[in-house]
């Protein structure tokens, strides 16, 4: 009986045993599956620009990742929120970019059927009707320090945060686009200094100076990223701080967590 009782508690024992690792194993597995980014890491993102992390919040397609662009050592913009699948997205075009120029995963050589003449074009018009959003012409309102607050200049200023990192070099967008769904620009409010018990003294925008006027500002619109092997759209929605900053300049930078659909 005693004997039994021994087989059968080792039996058990390997069982448990079998059942963490694998436990462990699809743990591991699904750690992994997904690119994650950890506050002060550096992503290269292309163009010479790179965003250090400084937080992460979410989880799937909610996840987003505060960040601060940089084009090579100076900053570029004020810290923002992104989605963290564009972020993903662009580190993966930047390492694929590095991999065709060193020669390696060479992409195979397809050749596009003819058409015949009387075949429909009905996916060439699909094709069209599903960028019709994208209209790549530069605001060309004036953004000056001398410029008076109004919708058209923040929806420069917000296009401005796109177009920057478009130039064309490695796997950075050639051309960035913004069409605007619904744009609601609130009333100013002064920037004021308040004092909590608990934190002490604080702004009422950390990011901008002291009794400027913040102009609170709702978007929703769509941004077209034009590469070499096509064009990708995603709409954004979010809350935008219009104000001038230390040195005059008008800028608008994000107020909260965007909401970020893909399109294609």
């Amino acid at each position: 009986m005693t004997k039994s009782k021994n087989v059968l508690s080792v039996c058990i024992g390997v069982l448990v045993t079998l059942v963490f690792l694998t436990a462990a194993n699809q743990k591991s597995f699904a750690d992994d599956g997904e690119r994650k980014f950890k506050p002060g890491e550096i992503v290269d993102t292309g163009g010479g620009m790179s965003v250090k992390i400084l937080q992460c919040r979410g989880a799937g397609e909610a996840e987003e990742c505060e960040v601060q662009y940089y084009r090579g050592d100076d900053l570029e913009s004020t810290p923002r929120w992104e989605n963290a699948s564009f972020l993903r997205t662009a580190e993966a075009r930047v390492i694929e970019s590095k991999r065709r120029e060193r020669g390696e995963n060479a992409p195979p050589q397809t050749v596009e059927p003819a058409r015949p003449e009387t075949a429909p074009v009905a996916d060439e018009e699909d094709k069209n009707a599903d960028q019709a959003e994208c209209d790549f012409t530069p605001p060309a309102t004036d953004t000056s320090p001398a410029a008076k607050p109004s919708e058209q200049l923040f929806k420069a200023k917000i296009y401005r945060i796109y177009a920057v990192l478009a130039d064309g070099t490695g796997m950075a967008p050639l051309k960035v686009g913004v069409t605007f769904e619904s744009f609601q620009m609130g009333r100013a409010f002064t920037n004021v200094v308040k004092v909590d018990p608990g934190r002490g003294a604080y702004r009422v925008n950390d990011a901008a100076p002291v009794n400027a006027a913040i102009y609170p500002v709702v978007s929703k619109h769509i941004v077209c990223e034009q590469y070499r092997d096509g064009i990708q759209r995603r709409r954004v929605e979010n809350k935008y701080a219009c104000f001038k900053n230390r040195d005059g300049e008008w800028v608008c930078g994000a107020d909260g967590i965007p909401k970020t659909t893909q399109l294609n």
